[in-house]
């Protein structure tokens, strides 16, 4: 089974669509933060989070409470996939109904091999997974760039290494990111 959690009106064929919003007429209606969810344990093979977790979690507890029911509706090897706005992008700070910031970092915290691998190096890391009482593997994270941008790199004006370098240093490149986790059980 494939869950579209906190779906908006990206209803998806195929998928149990989740939201809170009841204009969205969701086939199940669910606020995340509010757990345990009405959702089976390692239910589905693939989540998908469109830009939702930065709605939800504005306290650390809620936000590990969000992060421990996701883990536990993902079955054993499943993937859950999230879009966020970047931090540095204006999608980010014009909604004020965004409570937290992500980067790549944040999400392999959440991974205990990584932990452990901190932990032995006495590295100063926040070892999520272990707080969280979670497991997620980091497969992917991709950056999504503003149009702006990128047609730069279209039109030739830019190469993407001169994009990825001034995403670096510059806010508004990247409008989102993408990140890919497998749930480890």
């Amino acid at each position: 089974m494939k869950l579209n959690l906190g779906c908006g009106f990206d209803k998806r064929d195929g998928w149990l669509n989740v939201d809170n919003f009841p204009e969205c007429q969701p086939d199940q209606s669910l606020d995340v933060e509010q757990t345990p969810w009405d959702l089976p344990t390692d239910g589905f093979e693939l989540v998908l989070m469109k830009h939702v977790l930065e709605h939800v979690g504005a306290t650390f507890d809620g936000f590990a409470a969000v992060m421990r029911e996701l883990y536990r509706v993902t079955r054993p090897d499943g993937i859950v996939e999230i879009h966020v706005p970047h931090f540095r992008h204006d999608t980010y700070w014009s909604d004020p109904t965004h409570v937290r910031a992500f980067t790549p970092l944040t999400f392999q915290m959440m991974s205990k091999r990584q932990n452990r691998e901190w932990m032995a190096a006495r590295a100063n890391y926040t070892m999520l997974a272990f707080v969280m009482d979670v497991d997620f593997e980091l497969e992917s994270a991709s950056q999504t760039y503003d149009y702006y941008w990128w047609k730069k790199v279209e039109d030739g004006v830019m190469t993407r290494d001169e994009l990825r370098h001034e995403a670096d240093k510059s806010w508004n490149v990247v409008r989102e990111l993408q990140i890919r986790l497998r749930a480890v059980k």
